[in-house]
């Protein structure tokens, strides 16, 4: 098998998956915010396009939550 690992490394691991999971969170949030800003808070999108922007921005947060999970996860 493989030696085991000493508490400070368990400790140094479980830090920084947070840190990647947090940011990940953190970044979706702000793609989100930035794609939707248009349609949710200045209100200059209606109808049809209102939708579109915030399903753009669901997939925007989607897909920069999974890039900085995958880049947090490979430097390991």
């Amino acid at each position: 098998m493989g030696a085991s690992r000493s508490q400070a490394q368990k400790d140094e691991s479980t830090v920084e998956s947070m840190y990647v999971a947090v940011s990940a969170v953190i970044l979706a949030g702000a793609a989100f915010a930035l794609v939707a800003s248009p349609a949710l808070v200045f209100g200059a999108v209606h109808g049809d396009a209102r939708r579109v922007l915030i399903i753009c921005g669901k997939w925007a947060g989607a897909g920069v939550f999974l890039a900085r999970v995958i880049s947090g996860l490979w430097r390991w």
